[in-house]
């Protein structure tokens, strides 16, 4: 009993600070210095870069719009008003009648007074959405001129949706991690856009792409699966259009696919210079996560198909354990395709499987899966390309860091540098010169 109490009062004591040890003592000064040095040295880099960008690009952009004003009679600013710290209601400044991001300049100077924050959560509309405990949290933080959602949603992977992204942020934040934020929100200004306009259609090099959210794409395919008809899904990115050009039988399957996605970084470069801007960046890989879910909640079986011996097995393993989907069976992709397809298919036919997934590679999955579409009974046929290794863990995925500025090709470079550098050092320029020859055709066509 007396071992009990002592316990409880030690514990106490050490709960409310008031352990007498020297160590302790330090411990908790050690702590608190730490704690101090980290915000003051955010603060100081705080202040420092808003003083940059005010002396340097704010003061003088402020100088052209006043001779606009003397001119034209334009006033310079227009007010706005936010939910601050705490949600509490602040009047903010922009530029008035320039374009994004620029309008936005005068924000820096609130950071300088400590009203935001250079880097933290989204910077919201006063009485923009009804008010929960989840966001009440979120409100406490200091909204910021850089949020981590609008660094995802410029370089259009912003699949999760605001809330959670907001939560993932207050998670890890820290005076690093904002530090690194930062660094990464210059190369992700790169994919936003200044002007255009989103289209549920986006039509690039005679193909028209499906330009939907992860969240639309995967409802989408959960409406097929609901009226039992069946579809073909493919992902378009850079390398399969340039293979498309050269190759008239793939160009012919793209074009008259039931649904095309676009995927990859370039394809969010091509939107931006078609002023036709992506919804979102929808790849197979971040969109497994979804379709499992959505296939676990609806009771869909889901059938791989494809990679080396063992691959899609380990990666169907892998996820039924993450997300519970039922698996209906596996099969490896390196099959005789001229005397083994008849036995394959009626594997995935008898298995039971709503959704197929075929990892052959493009254009290898795409023409196999138009070749014997009308012998497979399932309703979604969608081509994953190397889907199933990254699944499997045998490559790795770029971290989100890499992926948010767009460089998750050279991280697959790097893996792989003898299959994937004429992929991307040739074939990525050569895209984008497409891309511009394509649009300079059609517009002058268009006249």
């Amino acid at each position: 009993m007396n071992q009990g109490k002592e316990f409880i009062t030690g514990l106490e004591e050490r709960l409310s600070g008031r352990s007498s040890g020297l160590r302790s003592l330090i411990t908790r000064r050690m702590f608190k210095l730490s704690a101090a040095t980290a915000e003051a040295l955010a603060r100081i880099i705080e202040i420092s870069v808003a003083l940059v960008v005010t002396l340097a690009i704010t003061l003088p952009f402020l100088l052209i719009l006043l001779f606009r004003k003397l001119f034209t009679g334009t006033p310079l600013f227009s007010s706005r008003t936010i939910a601050g710290a705490r949600a509490k209601p602040q009047r903010v400044l922009r530029f008035n009648s320039v374009a994004p991001p620029f309008c936005d300049l005068p924000l820096f100077f609130e950071v300088l007074t400590g009203q935001l924050a250079l880097v933290g959560t989204v910077i919201k509309e006063w009485g923009d959405s009804s008010p929960t405990p989840q966001k009440g949290y979120i409100s406490m933080v200091r909204p910021g001129v850089i949020s981590l959602w609008d660094v995802r949603r410029s370089s259009k992977i912003a699949h999760e949706g605001p809330l959670l992204i907001e939560w993932e942020y207050i998670f890890k934040k820290h005076p690093f991690y904002d530090f690194m934020l930062l660094l990464r929100a210059l190369p992700a200004m790169f994919y936003s856009e200044i002007s255009g306009t989103s289209s549920s259609v986006f039509q690039l090099l005679d193909i028209d792409l499906k330009n939907l959210t992860m969240v639309e794409a995967v409802d989408l395919i959960g409406v097929n699966l609901e009226q039992k008809k069946q579809c073909s899904i493919f992902f378009a990115n850079p390398d399969c259009l340039n293979k498309m050009i050269a190759d008239r039988e793939y160009f012919n399957i793209l074009k008259s696919g039931d649904y095309i996605f676009p995927d990859g970084i370039g394809l969010v470069i091509a939107g931006k210079m078609l002023q036709t801007p992506l919804k979102e960046n929808i790849n197979g890989t971040d969109m497994l996560p979804y379709i499992c879910r959505m296939a676990t909640s609806k009771g869909y079986s889901i059938f791989l198909l494809g990679g080396k011996p063992g691959i899609a097995e380990k990666a169907g393993e892998n996820i039924k354990t993450a997300y519970g989907v039922a698996l209906a069976g596996t099969e490896h992709g390196y099959f005789d395709h001229q005397t083994e397809n008849d036995g394959v298919i009626e594997k995935i036919n008898n298995s039971g499987a709503a959704i197929l997934l075929v990892g052959f590679g493009a254009p290898l999955q795409e023409k196999w899966i138009s070749m014997h579409r009308h012998k497979l009974k399932p309703d979604v046929l969608m081509g994953v390309g190397g889907l199933f290794d990254f699944y499997s863990g045998t490559i790795r995925r770029a971290p989100d860091w890499i992926r948010e500025i767009g460089f998750e090709w050279i991280f697959r470079m790097l893996q792989e540098p003898g299959r994937m550098w004429r992929r991307y050092v040739v074939g990525n320029p050569l895209f984008l010169y497409r891309v511009m020859k394509w649009k300079m055709f059609t517009q002058s066509n268009s006249r």
